[in-house]
């Protein structure tokens, strides 16, 4: 009879199969840090590549990229400011005939040299969290920079910020500036008490967020007796980013306490009585908002701003300004905006008759496109600014627009196109009372303001310039069609 043979399993301890798992997570784990390290410095190399394209004010000169299997070390320097040879590599060429009898343009001022340090520890578990990498970055000083840093900071770290890098791209930062101060003997006296931004961007690199904190400010030039002080300042941002920071879309708040500015004037001579101040402007509970949208290739955004305050010993009660613009097409705007940021006469990087050579052949190579947006209607303007003290009211408004400008129209030289579709109107309301003040200040006499106010009115009335409406009086001015109207009556403007 034959005898059945068992069958053998395998023998496979628990040691072995943990040892075996563990070697997959620690493959798994090297493979993903590998994949976060490769991820990271792609982002440095895109980022570095473009910050010289976006403005002619900030260049890399120097940059090193140090790569680990759990982290990197990145440092970078830059260069702000105008660089040393703009004025000759940014300027057209002169005219022979021009430079006879020229005064040399001044010098741009030097370009200041910053150095950063990034401290980049790679994921999937980057300092303790779950993220494609963790970076820590630090401003670098030499000795005589850390020596001017801790006259101005004391033993604080005077810069720093972390930032979260998530596996799709999207990063999140927190930058802090430390309190410090700051005084040239005699001149000037500055003063802050640290700063946050808190900023979020996804990974698509079409969404953002900030958030902003500044304590307080103040800066004092002591030479004039002038002095600035603000108070608490906040403000958050919400916004689609898809088409550029320039042309940021969405909405923005923003909170300002106080602001102090003050103007104590200066004594010609030392031995001389005290100069008269000037009346201290205080506005208070500054809120400010806007809101940006784009549709069908074309940007509005409106913005708000109003408070309380007083000037002198006068109350303003309350203040609010609403401004829009409208119908601003995007691919041109963009091409100004981006050809405008990167011209070194622009940014006042060229001087004297080089740079007004500069600037109009920069005038004369955009001239096309600003026509072109001219086609879409675009217009800007103040809705409404307005000013309350003791119950009374001015208000005042404007608007700039270009209308109905057709194909055969862009074929006229820019200022002609401007006479025949640029659109310009303008209206403004006064309280008498508030005109009587002025003629009271002017004449010096508080009995004789009304019956001085109320000639003034009847004289500016009568030559079509102001009609009274009850307690105030108004004005409207309209220019369109290459007609000049003012109150609705047309003006004939001056022969060419």
């Amino acid at each position: 009879m034959a005898l059945d043979t068992p069958t053998r399993k395998p023998n496979l301890s628990k040691k072995t199969v943990l040892g075996v798992l563990a070697a997959a997570i620690a493959l798994a784990y090297a493979g993903s840090t590998w994949w976060a390290g490769n991820k990271v410095k792609s982002v440095y190399d895109s980022a570095f590549a473009e910050l010289p394209r976006q403005s002619a004010l900030v260049r890399v000169t120097e940059r090193s990229y140090e790569r680990g299997f759990l982290g990197a070390v990145s440092t970078v320097t830059l260069e702000l400011g105008c660089p040393a040879d703009a004025a000759v590599a940014g300027a057209p060429p002169a005219d022979p005939d021009e430079e006879d009898g020229e005064e040399p343009a001044p010098t741009p001022s030097k370009p200041l040299r910053l150095s950063f340090r990034d401290t980049i520890r790679h994921g999937p578990l980057a300092g303790g969290s779950l993220a494609a990498a963790t970076i820590d970055s630090e401003l670098l000083l030499d000795i005589k920079g850390q020596a001017e840093a801790r006259k101005v900071f004391g033993d604080a770290r005077p810069f720093g910020a972390h930032t979260r890098v998530g596996f799709d791209g999207g990063y999140a930062s927190e930058i802090t500036l430390a309190p410090g101060q700051f005084a040239d003997e005699g001149k000037t006296r500055v003063s802050w008490q640290g700063a946050q931004l808190r900023v979020r961007v996804d990974g698509a690199r079409t969404e953002a967020h900030y958030e902003l904190a500044l304590p307080g400010f103040e800066a004092a030039d002591l030479r004039n007796g002038v002095n600035l002080k603000m108070g608490k300042l906040g403000a958050r941002a919400d916004l689609d980013i898809r088409h550029g920071w320039m042309l940021a879309t969405g909405k923005s708040t923003g909170r300002l306490e106080a602001l102090e500015f003050t103007v104590a004037g200066k004594k010609a001579d030392p031995d001389a009585a005290p100069a008269k101040p000037f009346p201290a402007i205080v506005l208070q509970g500054l809120d400010a908002a806007s809101d940006a949208t784009i549709e069908n290739g074309l940007y509005t955004g409106t913005a708000t701003f109003k408070g309380t305050g007083s000037v002198g010993a006068t109350r303003i009660d309350n203040f609010e300004m609403a401004s829009s613009t409208r119908r601003i097409d995007v691919g041109g705007y963009r091409k100004l905006a981006e050809a405008w940021t990167r011209s070194a006469a622009a940014n006042g990087c060229i001087r004297g008759k080089a740079s007004q050579a500069a600037l109009r052949a920069l005038a004369d190579q955009l001239a096309p496109d600003l026509k072109a947006m001219a086609k879409h209607g675009p217009e800007v303007g103040v809705d409404r600014l307005l000013v309350e003290i003791d119950g009374q009211r001015a208000e005042f408004g404007y608007s700039v627009a270009m209308a109905g400008v057709t194909d055969e129209d862009l074929q006229l030289p820019g200022n002609a196109l401007l006479l025949k579709r640029g659109v310009l109107k303008a209206n403004a309301r006064l309280p008498v009372k508030w005109i009587e003040k002025i003629a009271e200040t002017a004449g010096g006499s508080q009995a004789s303001s009304p019956e001085v106010a109320a000639l003034m009115i009847e004289q500016f009335e009568q030559q079509g310039y102001l009609k009274r409406a009850g307690d105030d009086v108004t004005s409207q001015v309209e220019f369109s069609d290459g007609q000049l109207k003012l109150i609705g009556k047309p003006v004939e403007l001056p022969a060419k």
